[in-house]
């Protein structure tokens, strides 16, 4: 009989014991964990929103924050345990062309707070603005970027508008002549080709003939324009007499004569021939 009363004493104290922990757990845990300061809070909203606070008053589990900001002046509820947003209301608006509405005043759990911050305040972020957007250069901007890299006259510039759009030109110099492509958008030369100059003739095939003849005494008989080297010159056959023959070589450009060779003529049919098959 006493043993049965010492297990029942036993039992009700460790019984006491245990309801007193569980009660402690949900009593004086919430007041007994460590609270959000005040400094703390201060930060926190300042990350969170773009503006000046203008006062802070504390209750029981939360910190009230008046912040403004461009579009007015807000009340924002801190609690103290998680750090949450709780409540964010309008107290006073201002005119101000790129506002963005807000919700009207209502509480917030903690999954909408994300959504208010990101989504109710999205003037007080960076958002992209028109300067931020992409802008093809003007032609003199081209242009003197094409100079700056390669020196000449731009004889040519047309904007290529593709996906991904370019602008072309072709500068000239004296012996040369570039092709470069040039990003529309950011001015880098995409790439730069060249090549040499083919001039145009300053002496007509008639006056290298006539300045052959005013020094060899003859019937021309054949003339052909060829490049050499870069240069262009007037080939030509002089008929001297039955037995001989003189080739001659024509700068096209100065009219100079540049060479002379004697050489025994061919029968004329021989010559006919000839010249019909280089033709």
């Amino acid at each position: 009989m006493k043993r049965r009363q010492v297990v029942w004493l036993v039992g009700g104290f460790v019984l006491t014991i245990f309801i007193f922990v569980i009660a402690q757990q949900f009593i004086f845990s919430p007041a007994s964990a460590e609270q959000l300061s005040r400094e703390e809070a201060e930060q926190h909203v300042n990350e969170r929103f773009a503006g000046e606070i203008k006062g802070i008053r504390e209750t029981a589990s939360h910190y009230e924050f008046e912040v403004e900001l461009k579009t007015g002046v807000y009340r924002v509820a801190v609690e103290k345990q998680r750090g949450h947003v709780e409540q964010l209301t309008r107290e006073e608006a201002y005119e101000y062309e790129d506002e963005v509405e807000l919700q009207p005043e209502t509480e917030v759990d903690e999954n909408q707070s994300e959504e208010v911050e990101e989504n109710e305040i999205t003037e007080e972020m960076d958002e992209p603005t028109e300067e931020d957007e992409p802008t093809i250069l003007s032609y003199d901007e081209i242009t003197s970027i094409a100079l700056n890299e390669q020196e000449g006259n731009v004889t040519e510039l047309n904007l290529i508008d593709e996906d991904e759009p370019y602008y072309q030109l072709i500068i000239e110099d004296d012996e040369m002549v570039y092709e470069m492509m040039i990003d529309a958008y950011e001015g880098t030369v995409v790439s730069l080709q060249s090549e040499a100059k083919t001039p145009d003739t300053v002496v007509s095939e008639e006056e290298a003939v006539e300045i052959v003849l005013s020094e060899i005494e003859g019937d021309v008989t054949y003339v052909e324009l060829r490049e050499i080297e870069g240069s262009l010159y007037y080939f030509m056959t002089v008929i001297l007499n039955e037995e001989e023959q003189a080739i001659a070589q024509v700068n096209a450009f100065s009219g100079e004569i540049h060479s002379v060779a004697w050489e025994e003529r061919e029968e004329e049919n021989d010559g006919e021939e000839n010249e019909e098959e280089e033709e």
